[in-house]
C-alpha cells in the first residue's frame, strides 16, 4: 500500500534570473523551440526551420477597416521590441500578409502560416488578427528568425480574466496600462476592476463628490494597523500624510480606451450591499445607524435613498465603462445591523421576506432590474445565490466550485474563480522567502492544474461556464511591483487553462515554456517571481516500510543537488535523478545549480521519516472539525507532511482540544516524539496553548513526559510552523498527545503528523 500526496515548493530567492545573451551572440546559437503561451489549439512546427525577417518588414492588409491602425501599431511595437526591426505597410511584396477569411467562425480565431516564402495570417475579425500578431511575436527571436509553423487557433473560453483590487491599496494608472499590455500578450481579455471597497473609494463621482473627498484617503498605509488595529477612519486629501488616491473620469477613459485597442473588456465592480465602509465615511445616512461606526459595513436596504445612490452611481459607471457586464459584489455582507433596523424590518414585511438573506437578495434582484433596463447584465460573487438568485445574473464562484456548479445546473452562466486555485494574493512559495501575502499557498503548478469544467456537469451544463478568472486582493500588496510579482508568472498558467484545449495541456511542457516566458517578462521590466523553487512530493510504502521524497525544480534546464545529512549542497553533491528514500529519517537539503553554479544561497530543507507510528491504530477523544478533515483518522500517522497552506486538505483542524492515542501494537523503545503545528492568523488558526505527551503500557494508566508551551508569537502575521519535540528515553506501547486550543471558542489548531522514533 502506498500513500502519496503533493507537498510544497520552496522559493530559493527573490532575485532575478536572466539567461539572455548579447545580440551579436544570438546568431551563433541554434534556433530554439518556441515557448508559446497559451498553447494554440492546433500547432505544427517545422523544427529547426525559420523565415528570416528583413530589416524593414512589409505587411499588407485586405481592406481599410479602422482596426488596421491598431493592429499595425501592435505589429510594430511587438516585433520592434523583440528584434529592433522596422515595420511598414506595403501592398506588394509584403513579408507579412493579412487575409480576411469569413470561414473562420470564432471571432477570436485565426490561422498563422510561416513558411520559407513568408508569413500569412487569416482571421475574420480584428480581434483574431490581434491574437495572431501576439503569437507571431512569440515565434520570433532576437535575430528576426520566425519559426516555420502552421497554426489554427481559437480560445476554449470566451471569458479569460484577471481581477485587481485597487481599494485596499491604490494602484497607478500607468501600472494598469502596463498590466493590460501583458494581459494582451497572453490573450487574456477581461480585466475585472475592483474599484471600490471598504479600503477606499477610487472612482470620481459628480453625483456624490464626498466619496473621493472623504473616502479615498487614510493616514495609515499598513492594512493591519488601519483595519484591525485602528478605527478605520478616512481623512481628506490635503491632510498631512494622507495615503490613497482615486481615478478621475479622464483616467478611467484612458484605461478603457487602451484596453479596447488591445481587445480587452474592463468590468467595473461597484460593491454592494456589504464592504461599504468607505461609503459610510462620506454618506452615513445611507446606513442603518445613520452615523459612522467601525462596525458599519452594509448599506441600509430599507432606506429608499440607498437605491437612489446606487442607481446614480451605476449610471455614472456605465457612462465610463461600455462593458456588457457590471459586477455588483454581493459577498460577505455582515448583516449585523439589518435585523435591528426599523427601515429594514419594514422592507422585509412589505416585501414578504422571511430572513436577512432574502433581504439581501431583494436588493440584488432590484439592482439587476435596473441594470437590465440600461441594457447591461449583472455579475456577483457566489453569495448572491443565498436567498434566491436574480433571474439573469451571472455567478462568479470564489468559495470553491460549489456555487458555480449549483448556478450552472440551474441554468445560470458562471465564471470560475475558486480561491484554492486562482487567488493570487496567496503565497506562491514558502512564506519565509516571500514578500507578505494573505496566507494560503497557490504555486504555479496548482494554478495550472485547474480545470474550470467540473466533471459533475453535463455537456449542456458546461455551456454555462463562460470562463475563468484569477484574483489579486491587495491587503498586503502595497505597490505596483509587488502586484506584478503576485500576478506573474501565475497569470501565464491562467492564460493557458483559459485558452488551450484541456486534452492538450501538459505541465512538464508548460514548465519549459513558462521558464522562457518568465525570463522574457523580467527582460521587459516586469517584476515576475523568477520560478526558483523546488517542489516536493512525499509517499510512504507500508509494505516496504519506506518513505520517498520526489523533487522537481519549478523552472526547466537546471540541476538539483542534494545531501541527506543536513549539510549544504555543493556542485559536487549528489545529482538528483530519482526519489530519495529512507527506512528511518533523513534531513534532505537541496539546491538548484546551473552550469556548476548555485542559483542562490537559499536551500530547500525537508525532513522525511518512516517512523514507528505509520499505519498503526489511532483513537481520537474529540473529532476534528468537519471543515478540515484532511485524510481522516490516519492523517497524523501516514508519514505525509502538509504544504504551507491551510487549504491543501492535508492539515487536520480542531476547534476542540486535541486528544489522540496511538497504539504501536507492542512495547517499543521511544527516543523522539514530535508533532508540527501551523499558525495562520488570517484564518483563525493559532498555536495550541500547550502540548503534552503521555505514555502507557496498558492504554489506561498514562505517565506524562512533560508539557511544552509554544514559542511562536501569536501576533505574527505570516504563516508559522512550529515543531513540539519530546525526548522520552523510555519504553511504551501507547502514546497520547494532548493540545489545548490556544485562543477563544471558534479558533483552530492545525497539525499534520505525529512522528515517533
Amino acid at each position: 500500500m502506498t500513500i502519496t500526496k503533493k507537498l510544497t515548493t520552496l522559493s530559493l530567492a527573490l532575485g532575478a534570473l536572466f539567461l539572455g545573451a548579447c545580440s551579436d551572440q544570438a546568431s551563433k546559437q541554434p534556433l530554439e523551440e518556441p515557448s508559446l503561451i497559451p498553447l494554440p489549439k492546433e500547432l505544427s512546427l517545422t523544427h529547426g526551420a525559420s523565415y528570416q525577417l528583413p530589416k524593414v518588414i512589409g505587411f499588407s492588409t485586405p481592406d481599410s477597416e479602422s482596426h488596421w491602425a491598431d493592429i499595425s501599431s501592435l505589429l510594430s511595437t511587438e516585433l520592434g521590441r523583440i528584434t529592433s526591426l522596422k515595420v511598414e505597410q506595403k501592398q506588394e511584396g509584403a513579408e507579412i500578409r493579412f487575409v480576411n477569411n469569413p470561414e473562420i467562425k470564432s471571432p477570436e480565431g485565426y490561422t498563422l502560416v510561416v513558411s520559407a516564402d513568408g508569413i500569412e495570417i487569416q482571421a475574420s475579425t480584428g480581434l483574431g488578427f490581434r491574437h495572431a500578431v501576439q503569437t507571431l511575436a512569440q515565434l520570433t527571436d532576437a535575430e528576426g528568425r520566425v519559426h516555420q509553423a502552421e497554426i489554427k487557433d481559437e480560445p476554449r473560453f470566451a471569458y479569460r480574466g484577471l481581477m485587481l483590487d485597487v481599494s485596499r491599496h491604490f494602484m497607478s494608472t500607468d501600472f494598469i496600462i502596463r498590466l493590460l499590455d501583458e494581459m494582451a500578450r497572453y490573450k487574456l481579455n477581461r480585466f475585472h476592476w475592483h474599484i471600490v471597497d471598504g479600503g477606499g473609494w477610487r472612482m470620481q463621482s459628480d453625483a456624490y463628490p464626498l466619496l473621493t473627498k472623504k473616502a479615498a484617503w487614510r493616514t495609515e498605509r499598513d492594512w493591519d494597523k488601519w483595519w484591525h488595529g485602528q478605527d478605520r477612519q478616512f481623512v481628506e486629501e490635503d491632510t498631512p500624510g494622507a495615503y490613497g488616491g482615486y481615478y478621475t473620469k479622464d483616467d478611467i477613459r484612458r484605461v478603457v480606451a487602451h484596453a479596447s485597442k488591445l481587445g480587452i473588456t474592463i468590468i467595473p465592480e461597484i460593491e454592494l450591499p456589504g464592504h461599504s465602509n468607505e461609503i459610510a465615511a462620506a454618506y452615513p445616512e445611507l446606513f442603518c445607524l445613520e452615523r459612522w461606526d467601525k462596525s458599519v459595513t452594509d448599506v441600509c436596504i430599507g432606506n429608499e435613498a440607498t437605491f437612489t445612490f446606487f442607481e446614480r452611481i451605476l449610471d455614472e459607471t456605465m457612462e465610463l465603462f461600455p462593458s456588457e457586464y457590471i459586477h455588483i459584489g454581493g459577498d460577505e455582507a455582515a448583516m449585523n445591523h439589518w435585523g435591528d433596523c426599523t427601515k429594514c424590518r419594514a422592507r422585509m414585511k412589505a416585501e414578504g421576506l422571511k430572513d436577512l438573506h432574502e433581504l439581501q437578495s431583494y436588493m440584488i434582484k432590484r439592482i439587476e432590474r435596473f441594470l437590465l433596463s440600461r441594457g447591461r447584465k449583472l455579475i456577483g460573487w457566489d453569495e448572491i445565490l443565498m436567498g434566491g438568485l436574480a433571474p439573469e445574473a451571472t455567478v462568479m464562484s470564489w468559495r470553491g466550485e460549489a456555487g458555480g456548479i449549483e448556478a450552472a445546473k440551474s441554468g445560470h452562466d458562471v465564471i470560475m474563480t475558486p480561491n484554492g486555485f486562482l487567488y493570487l494574493d496567496y503565497y506562491q512559495a514558502i512564506a519565509e522567502h516571500q514578500p507578505r501575502a494573505i496566507g494560503g499557498y497557490v504555486p504555479l503548478e496548482k494554478v495550472y492544474s485547474y480545470n474550470p469544467e467540473s466533471s459533475s456537469l453535463s455537456a449542456e451544463e458546461k455551456k454555462h461556464v463562460l470562463g475563468v478568472q484569477a484574483n489579486l486582493w491587495t491587503e498586503y500588496v502595497e505597490s505596483d511591483a509587488h502586484a506584478e510579482y503576485m500576478y506573474f508568472p501565475r497569470a501565464l498558467a491562467l492564460a493557458e487553462i483559459a485558452w488551450s484545449p484541456q486534452e492538450k495541456r501538459n505541465y512538464e511542457d508548460f514548465r519549459r515554456r513558462a521558464t522562457k516566458q518568465t525570463e522574457a517578462l523580467r527582460a521587459r521590466g516586469v517584476n515576475a517571481y523568477p520560478l526558483n523553487g523546488i517542489a516536493t512530493e512525499v509517499s510512504t510504502d507500508l509494505d516496504k516500510q519506506l518513505t520517498s521524497l520526489t523533487l522537481r525544480a519549478e523552472q526547466s534546464d537546471v540541476e538539483i543537488r542534494y545531501t541527506t545529512d543536513g549539510s549544504e549542497p555543493t556542485a559536487e553533491s549528489e545529482l538528483y535523478q530519482s526519489p530519495i528514500t529512507t527506512a528511518d529519517s533523513a534531513l534532505v537539503v537541496a539546491k538548484l545549480f546551473k552550469n556548476g553554479m548555485a542559483l542562490d544561497s537559499v536551500s530547500l530543507k525537508y525532513r522525511i521519516d518512516y517512523h514507528k507510528a505509520i499505519g498503526k491504530a489511532i483513537k481520537y477523544a474529540n473529532q476534528w472539525n468537519v471543515r478540515y478533515p484532511a485524510a481522516g483518522e490516519k492523517t497524523l500517522i501516514d508519514g505525509i507532511r502538509a504544504t504551507p497552506t491551510y487549504l491543501d486538505g492535508m492539515w487536520l483542524g480542531f476547534t476542540e482540544p486535541l486528544d489522540v492515542t496511538i497504539d504501536l501494537g507492542e512495547t517499543r523503545e521511544l527516543k523522539h516524539i514530535f508533532a508540527r503545528f501551523m499558525q495562520e492568523r488570517e484564518q483563525w488558526v493559532y498555536m495550541p496553548r500547550e502540548v503534552e505527551v503521555l505514555v502507557s503500557q496498558d492504554g489506561s494508566k498514562f505517565e506524562s513526559l512533560g508539557t511544552l508551551p509554544p514559542k511562536t508569537d501569536e501576533h505574527n502575521p505570516r504563516p508559522v510552523f512550529e515543531v513540539f519535540d519530546f525526548f522520552p528515553r523510555t519504553s511504551a506501547r501507547y502514546i497520547r498527545m494532548r493540545a489545548e486550543i490556544g485562543r477563544s471558542v471558534g479558533h483552530f489548531i492545525f497539525l499534520d503528523e505525529i512522528v515517533v522514533h
